[in-house]
């Protein structure tokens, strides 16, 4: 049976067409239109294959028109209102910022650094002092 596939560069061409052909077969059969016309939501399944295949779709699985009408779509307004709205930008391109406008995008000020953290400096020049020696 493996043996009778199409097979080769061709078989997706070959098999493509066996399908469109039995599908065509299938939608003639009065079973199925008989059973296409108790049951109209078979329509949903079979319309995917005749896409594939390449295939008009036939009246009775064809989409069914919808009774309610489209809800209007809600427009936006022309302009919505900027992000840098809330800032005054000088000519220069510079900003400037309030100091509240200045605690929001920074946060709270650090903790003050303990005196043992500070850097070293000395209150006498260093430099002479070395040139000297002791």
């Amino acid at each position: 049976l493996i043996r009778l596939l199409p097979n080769g560069p061709a078989a997706p061409i070959v098999a493509g067409a066996n399908a469109r052909l039995e599908l065509q077969h299938f939608m003639e059969d009065p079973i199925v239109q008989a059973l296409l016309a108790t049951h109209p939501s078979l329509g949903r399944i079979l319309r995917p294959l005749h896409t594939m295949l390449g295939l008009r779709y036939p009246a009775r699985i064809k989409h069914p028109k919808s009774t309610k009408p489209r809800p209007k779509r809600v427009r936006k307004p022309k302009r919505q209102p900027s992000f840098m709205d809330q800032y005054k930008i000088n000519p220069d391109g510079s900003i400037d910022f309030t100091p509240e406008q200045l605690r929001d995008i920074l946060g709270p000020p650090p903790p003050p650094v303990p005196p043992w953290h500070q850097p070293f400096i000395p209150s006498f020049n260093v430099k002479k002092m070395w040139r000297k020696g002791p």
